[in-house]
């Protein structure tokens, strides 16, 4: 039979329970240790541009991004096109924009697996207050608007709760968007926990907001450390107009030299190491893809209509797929077509809202360095019309 637990005495209740209110004061100290010692969200170097730093903190953190606007920025919305690196694009928008004294600076915000209602919950966060220009442009591709949309997952894997606050803070923001964004953020999984806490005013919401907010906060000062040590020195020199037919025919000579091995203007070592290997298994491999059963597009909708409610002008830049590969794994070009058409309506539904459209470059060599990023030309014709969109 097995021995009876006896009892706790009071001396012993007392030594844990001591011990324990130390452990709650240590971490507590730990905290408010780290809260002094690390730099406030939106500590940076006036002097040092960070627009162009890929980052996911740097795209969660409004306090960071904000402090790093003048009247010159515009804030440009996208996904993994701003990962590429010069070294095989050299025509990337800190080489253009940020090495040059055009007038404008380009805050490109966004990470890979960030879609439209990413897209709208930071654009929501980051214009309370207004914004320079009053503009925003956002990139958008085929590959976002896949059957099925993003799987939770990904999604949880860029949610943020801080966005997230701040773009509920937003008076501007409708209520039918709000709710929209609720629902879509419920369909992801997203926890009860996170969403309640901006939603409700009540003694345990309002604890919940201020522990996760207070987490989310020191995780972002923790992670920008890296961020401020990426940064550029801002272009020097008076302001110039770009030579665009200089650039790029500059663009051209660096693909030229860059993608000898194939023909489909892919760069040399992401066709040697990437996507020739894969080949041999792709073809026809996605036969069934429609890019119709999604909300993807309602999300791009939802995206336009908080442009609208915060009196921004958006420029939406179509960013085309490489015709020839998604031809060999059977996403057919009426399927791409229609596609594309579907994201042309949901735009032409908003009067302010404009196009960059660049669906008609797929088969165009050179546009794109892979099968969906900006290439040599691709990113010289794409800053182009950012830059008329900005400077008008």
């Amino acid at each position: 039979m097995a021995a009876s637990k006896r009892p706790l005495d009071d001396e012993t209740v007392r030594h844990r329970l001591a011990a324990l209110l130390l452990a709650f004061v240590g971490a507590c100290v730990v905290v408010a240790a780290s809260f002094v010692f690390l730099p406030a969200q939106s500590a940076h170097d006036p002097q040092v541009d960070y627009g162009y730093v890929y980052s996911g903190a740097k795209a969660s953190s409004v306090e960071f991004v904000r402090s790093n606007l003048s009247d010159d920025s515009l804030l440009m919305l996208g996904s993994s096109e701003f990962s590429t690196p010069a070294s095989s694009v050299p025509q990337i928008p800190a080489t253009t924009f940020g090495a040059n004294n055009f007038g404008l600076r380009a805050m490109c915000v966004g990470e890979a697996f960030d879609q439209c209602l990413w897209d709208t919950i930071a654009l929501g966060a980051l214009a309370d207050g207004g914004l320079p220009r009053s503009k925003v442009v956002l990139t958008v591709g085929l590959g976002q608007f896949t059957d099925g949309g993003m799987d939770s997952s990904t999604f949880g894997t860029r949610f943020s709760y801080s966005l997230y606050s701040r773009f509920c803070d937003n008076p501007a923001i409708p209520s039918s968007s709000r709710e929209y964004v609720r629902n879509r953020l419920r369909e992801l999984g997203v926890d009860e926990t996170s969403l309640r806490s901006v939603e409700s005013n009540g003694p345990i919401e309002l604890v919940n907001r201020v522990v996760l907010s207070g987490m989310d906060d020191l995780r972002l000062r923790s992670d920008l450390r890296n961020v401020r040590r990426r940064g550029i020195p801002f272009a020097e020199g008076p302001v110039q107009t770009p030579n665009w037919d200089a650039l790029r025919q500059e663009a051209l000579n660096d693909a030229m030299r860059m993608s000898t091995s194939n023909d489909w203007g892919a760069e040399d070592r992401f066709w040697s190491e990437q996507l020739q290997p894969a080949l041999e298994g792709l073809e026809g491999a996605r036969a069934g893809e429609t890019y119709s059963d999604t909300p993807e597009y309602d999300d791009l909708d939802c995206f336009l209509t908080v442009c609208d409610a915060c009196g921004l002008e958006a420029l939406v830049v179509i960013s085309p797929s490489m015709g020839p590969y998604y031809d060999y794994i059977g996403i057919s070009q009426p399927t791409r077509a229609a596609a594309y058409e579907r994201i042309r309506n949901v735009v032409a539904q908003h009067g302010r809202a404009q196009l960059a459209d660049f669906s008609d470059r797929e088969y165009e060599k050179y546009f794109l360095f892979d099968i969906v990023h900006f290439g040599w030309t691709g990113w010289i014709d794409v800053e182009h019309a950012i830059y008329d969109f900005a400077m008008r």
